[in-house]
């Protein structure tokens, strides 16, 4: 009996430690879902009224806008502009999976020294944000996909977004796959 109670207890540190080595959230009204992932990178949903100015007194230096090229995309990159922040817009669909380009635009925009601190989101700040994240974890933290998309859920993707997950899901075997027809096509 206490060799089984010392087992749940030692899982339920494990999970504690597991759910705390996971993005840290931070209440903003205006930034909703709001998440820093790490140093350079933080995550959330389309920022309400005085979110660009969060975004600047948080120290962000770049938002990457994930939502349709539309008016709203436009005047979301005319205020982050005014307030000095660069601004992206990659346009990524709400139900079907991205594209390879479309995420490795996303990673290379995330990655590049002079964006950072990074703010990425979507509408909700759950189903395309948390697909990019997903693969960044797999990329950059060396994540399992699965771990990637576990936290994805956690952080509000809907069960039924199954293209995403699917994308997630197959990551790796394709990033191999596409390191393996770019060496073999060299001469």
């Amino acid at each position: 009996m206490k060799r089984k109670s010392t087992s749940l207890f030692a899982a339920s540190v494990l999970l504690l430690l597991l759910a705390s080595a996971t993005a840290a959230q931070t209440q903003y009204t205006e930034l909703p879902n709001f998440y820093q992932i790490n140093e350079n990178l933080y995550r959330g949903a389309q920022p309400k009224s005085g979110g660009i100015e969060k975004l600047v007194e948080l120290g962000i230096k770049t938002i990457i806008n994930l939502r349709d090229d539309d008016e709203r995309a436009l005047s979301e990159g005319r205020e982050a502009q005014a307030a000095g922040l660069r601004y992206f817009n990659v346009p990524l669909a709400r139900q079907a999976r991205p594209t390879d380009a479309q995420v490795e635009q996303v990673l290379s925009l995330i990655n590049a020294a002079e964006n950072q601190p990074v703010f990425i989101h979507c509408k909700r700040g759950s189903d395309r944000t948390g697909t990019i994240i997903a693969v960044y974890r797999i990329e950059h933290d060396g994540w399992m996909e699965e771990e990637a998309r576990e936290e994805a859920e956690r952080h509000g993707m809907f069960w039924w977004k199954i293209q995403m997950k699917s994308y997630i899901r197959g990551y790796v075997r394709r990033s191999k796959e596409a390191t393996l027809t770019t060496a073999e096509n060299r001469p």
